[in-house]
């Protein structure tokens, strides 16, 4: 009970911080998959999408790189358990492996993706499907060694609509950021971009106005500019509205810091 309490927050967290900065989805990735492996005690956890040809894709994987994208040998995808689960019954709730019936895969069928699996340790695999309304088969699957409880059903049906959402909303956050940007930089001229980058140092207006030879009240009309066109009211809103944007580059401690606690805890 402790644990699921601990995971549950660290959900909440995650969540809460996806809501927080948006604009940073990328990071985001990477970060859901690491969580999710957590969550389940797996030895991998990938993004896929699979299209109605059966040909599988490995859109994203934590740890990165752990398991090949394409199988070794010539591996026929339609006899992948899960795959042909998915495939026969269009049911798009999660469902484990271990759970597909024998008239879908056989025991033959799951003995040759046993062997092919078991070298990564990913021989058991929990689908948990992204709703989305496609034609592909958009999922998480947590992989590992062993088959998985009704407990952690539970959890996988608890998180599938957080997922699906979640999916949706960043999928919508890196349209926005990239409209936002590009309106950015069109708007934006060199000076407002080099005073952009000063500011995002610490340096005052002072500062920056002896640094770049002009007076303090110019640099003041080019602050102005700046927090117009950023559409924020001061100096720490510019600079993180730049951050958000892909205007500058967050340092790596502001990018990383949630991300590498989750590392050290796992």
């Amino acid at each position: 009970m402790e644990r699921n309490d601990t995971q549950y927050r660290k959900w909440l967290e995650f969540i809460g911080d996806v809501l927080h900065q948006p604009a940073r989805s990328p990071h985001f990735e990477e970060q859901l998959l690491s969580l999710l492996t957590e969550s389940f005690f797996g030895a991998c956890c990938t993004r896929n999408q699979v299209q109605h040809h059966w040909d599988n894709r490995i859109i994203n994987c934590w740890p990165a790189g752990y398991i090949p994208e394409k199988p070794p040998g010539d591996f026929d995808f339609r006899n992948q358990p899960l795959l042909r689960w998915h495939a026969v019954t269009r049911i798009t709730d999660p469902q484990s492996i271990g759970r597909v019936p024998a008239a879908i895969a056989n025991a033959g069928i799951k003995r040759e993706w046993d062997e092919l699996a078991r070298p990564w340790n990913v021989n058991h695999q929990l689908s948990i499907p992204l709703q989305l309304g496609s034609e592909d088969l958009h999922s998480y699957l947590v992989q590992r060694p062993d088959d998985f409880s009704e407990q952690e059903f539970d959890l996988a049906r608890l998180l599938q609509p957080v997922l699906t959402g979640l999916t949706r909303y960043l999928a919508l956050a890196l349209i926005s950021a990239a409209a936002s940007r590009q309106n950015a930089e069109q708007e934006l001229t060199l000076r407002e971009m080099a005073i952009l980058t000063l500011l995002s140092k610490g340096l005052t207006a002072e500062s920056l106005a002896r640094r770049l030879g002009i007076s303090s009240r110019t640099a003041e009309k080019h602050l102005e500019h700046i927090y117009r066109k950023l559409d924020v009211r001061d100096r720490l809103m510019a600079v993180q509205r730049a951050y958000q944007f892909g205007l500058l580059e967050p340092p790596e401690d502001a990018v990383g810091g949630w991300h590498d606690s989750m590392r050290l805890e796992s």
